[in-house]
C-alpha cells in the first residue's frame, strides 16, 4: 500500500510545480488574448492529466502488484489497477485545485504536503478508523484516501483466508484473535471497515464522486481567475 501513498504524494507535488511553471502562464496568456475560453482549456487539461501524467505511476503499480505477491487473480488485478488509477488521479485533482485556489507557489508547496499527510492519516492506513480522535474522525469522510485505501484493502482481503507461515506461526491483529488461517474479513474490521463500506464498489463510486466535485470546483475557480 506504500506505493499508493508515495505515488499520490509525488503526483500532487509534480502537478503543483507544473502549474506554476508552465500551465498558469500559458492559460492566462491564451485566455487574455482570447485564443480560447476556459472550458476548452479545462477539458484538454483534464484529459491530459488523466492520461499522460498517470501512465507511469500506473505502470509502476502494475509491476509492484506482482512483485509484492498480491492476490493472484485477474479480477483482483484489474480492480487494483482501477482503484490505484482513481486514487492517484484524485490526488492529482487536489493538486490542481490547490494550485488554482492559491496564487502563491511557496504557500501552496508548504500547504500541500501537510494537507496530503492529514488526508492519508484519515484514510485508516496509519490509525484504524475506529481509533481516530473524535475531534477529527468526522473529517475522514471527506478524505479521498479513506475510500481509495479501503477499496484496496477490500480488494486484497475480502472473502479470503490468510494462510499460516511455515512452522504454524499464528497471525494476529490488534484487538483480534490469534486464529490461523486468519479470515480476511478480520483485516477489514481491524482498520474500522464495517457495514456498507466493506463493499468495494461503494468506495470506488465515492472516489469518483469526490474527483468530479474537485474538478468541478477547480473549473469554477478557473473562470474567476483574474
Amino acid at each position: 500500500m506504500r506505493i499508493w501513498l508515495g505515488s499520490s504524494s509525488c503526483i500532487l507535488l509534480l502537478l503543483i510545480n507544473a502549474w506554476y511553471n508552465s500551465d498558469a502562464p500559458s492559460f492566462l496568456y491564451t485566455r487574455n488574448t482570447q485564443m480560447y475560453g476556459v472550458l476548452p482549456y479545462f477539458i484538454a487539461k483534464t484529459i491530459s492529466d488523466m492520461t499522460t501524467t498517470i501512465i507511469l505511476p500506473s505502470l509502476y503499480g502494475i509491476i509492484v502488484y506482482w512483485m509484492a505477491n498480491l492476490r493472484p487473480t485477474a479480477a483482483a488485478f484489474f480492480q487494483f489497477v482501477l482503484i490505484f488509477y482513481l486514487t492517484v488521479s484524485t490526488s492529482q485533482s487536489v493538486g490542481l485545485l490547490l494550485s488554482v485556489a492559491i496564487p502563491n507557489l511557496q504557500v501552496t508547496l508548504m500547504l500541500a504536503p501537510a494537507l496530503m499527510i492529514f488526508l492519508l492519516i484519515l484514510s485508516g492506513f496509519y490509525v484504524p478508523l475506529d481509533n481516530l480522535n473524535p475531534a477529527i474522525a468526522w473529517a475522514s469522510w471527506l478524505s479521498f484516501g479513506r475510500y481509495g485505501y479501503s477499496a484496496l484493502v477490500i480488494n486484497e482481503f475480502s472473502g479470503r483466508s490468510i494462510d499460516c507461515a511455515e512452522g504454524e506461526v499464528s497471525v494476529s491483529l490488534s484487538g483480534g484473535s490469534d486464529e490461523c488461517p486468519l479470515p480476511g474479513d478480520d483485516v477489514l474490521a481491524s482498520i474500522g471497515l464495517s457495514g456498507a463500506f466493506t463493499n468495494l464498489w461503494l468506495n470506488v463510486g465515492i472516489l469518483v464522486l469526490i474527483q468530479i466535485f474537485i474538478r468541478g470546483l477547480t473549473y469554477v475557480l478557473l473562470r474567476r481567475t483574474p
